[in-house]
């Protein structure tokens, strides 16, 4: 399949870089295509779960819409066609997002109509709607007057895009386990890992460990998730996506978000009683009732 080559393959347009500004971050993100949404059949998301696959974001919001969905497309496409190319790209777009948050003075830039055009902070997320581990592609190599070299083959002895710029902070969700495990993880990369439907041992390994996990959770209001999921305290995240400001060792609750669009409004909602990706909260709830009733009865004939 042929592709173009973007203009941009980081984006500030979206829900999600909304909520971050509220907490004074200017968050870029990039959007590939999800799965084995290209025609290389090559898979982006290797431990997605049936679940997951199924309430996919990649369909929701602004997302619903062909031309955005074929944006996506057309991103994994150059990046599958051409990864040198593109990765150079990548660096050469956070270099100048660097220097432009170099020279804001204060806290943020106003635009010419008082609106916030960059603020001081800012993180970047590379896996909008894919699952890639870019840690592996240690390709880069600056020399000593500033230049990015991109070499084809990862190289132990090269960087990656997140030591090429240790000063950055980067950010994922990923259901990669072996992910937290990779020694050559770099300190401004925090990722958090996301619960499905198949992957509890590794929700509980991981959350021993003292890392994050991100469930979701079946309800309509942030306010009717649980306090505590498998003995750890449950965070909103749906107050930003900025994962690296999140206390350690704790759950990251999100709800499950409903198709808004025209012509869409509504059509996943039966995801919440068909889907274990999506957490039952009223099962949760009869499961610690019948937790604390067997406690009970079991002190009671001592």
């Amino acid at each position: 399949m042929s592709y173009t080559i973007p203009r941009n393959l980081l984006s500030t347009q979206n829900s999600k870089t909304i909520k971050g500004a509220n907490f004074g971050y200017t968050t870029y993100i990039m959007y590939l295509a999800p799965h084995t949404q290209n025609s290389k059949g090559k898979n982006l998301c290797s431990h997605a779960s049936e679940g997951c696959a199924e309430a996919c974001l990649f369909g929701s919001g602004a997302a619903r819409f062909d031309a955005v969905q074929a944006g996506k497309i057309n991103k994994t496409e150059y990046f599958l066609a051409n990864r040198t190319r593109f990765m150079r790209q990548l660096a050469n777009e956070i270099e100048v997002i660097v220097s432009k948050h170099a020279k804001v003075e204060g806290t943020e830039t106003l635009s010419f109509n008082g609106s916030v055009l960059r603020h001081k902070n800012f993180a970047i997320r590379l896996n909008g709607t894919s699952d890639f581990p870019f840690e592996n592609l240690r390709i880069f190599k600056r020399t000593s007057n500033g230049k990015i070299w991109v070499y084809k083959k990862p190289n132990k002895n090269l960087k990656s895009i997140f030591e090429l710029f240790p000063d950055v902070t980067f950010y994922d969700y990923t259901k990669i386990p072996n992910r937290f495990n990779n020694k050559i993880l770099s300190s401004n990369y925090q990722l958090t890992f996301s619960r499905s439907e198949t992957n509890h041992n590794e929700v509980v390994d991981i959350l021993n460990r003292g890392y994050n996990v991100a469930v979701v959770f079946g309800v309509k209001d942030e306010n009717d998730m649980p306090e505590t999921y498998l003995g750890y305290p449950v965070i909103n995240g749906d107050e930003s996506d900025l994962r690296f400001l999140d206390n350690d060792n704790v759950v990251v609750g999100l709800k499950y978000k409903y198709l808004t669009g025209k012509g869409s409004k509504g059509k996943n909602a039966e995801m919440l009683d068909n889907n274990d990706f999506i957490v039952d909260v009223e099962a949760l709830k009869e499961e610690e009732t019948e937790a604390e009733a067997e406690l009970e009865s079991m002190l009671a004939s001592v």
